[in-house]
């Protein structure tokens, strides 16, 4: 297998952060990638960044904020930002969750070929029913699955 470009779901670094669902695998995530040989980029949109930060200051406290995204940002490579184009296209697409449709097309614009997330069962009701997307979609893999692929 070639190297990928991995996109993270905003619930990959809160899981980490908040001890959630499947933070075990999350946080293994996060520490290792760089150590993946078949892992040559993780990339994250803006969008993570501002509702990461949202549900830190509502359960965390306004002070664990700025730090947490401070030290966040060490684990990825890029943070894409194409808004134009992003909201244009997720517009047209459908599905039960219009964040999850935004981070889809973030992942596909972004050149992704797998999205890591622990909600994998919106992201695959999405659809695009008049091929609006260019390029290949991504794999949605859950952290577990994407480790075990990633033999980490």
């Amino acid at each position: 297998m070639k190297s990928v470009k991995v996109f993270l779901d905003t619930n990959i670094f809160l899981n980490t952060l908040l001890a959630e669902k499947d933070c075990r695998d999350c946080t293994r995530i996060l520490a290792n990638w760089p150590k993946m040989k078949r892992v040559k980029e993780v990339v994250t949109s803006c969008l993570s960044f501002a509702n990461i930060a949202y549900i830190l200051r509502k359960r965390a406290g306004k002070a664990k904020v700025a730090p947490s995204i401070n030290n966040l940002l060490n684990y990825v490579s890029s943070l894409s930002a194409d808004y134009e184009e992003e909201y244009s296209v997720a517009c047209l697409l459908h599905g039960p969750d219009f964040e999850d449709i935004l981070q889809y097309v973030n992942a596909t614009l972004s050149g992704c070929s797998i999205l890591v997330t622990t909600n994998g069962k919106d992201f695959l009701k999405i659809s695009d029913p008049d091929g609006i997307l260019p390029g290949k979609q991504p794999q949605i893999l859950s952290p577990k699955e994407f480790l075990e692929k990633m033999n980490a």
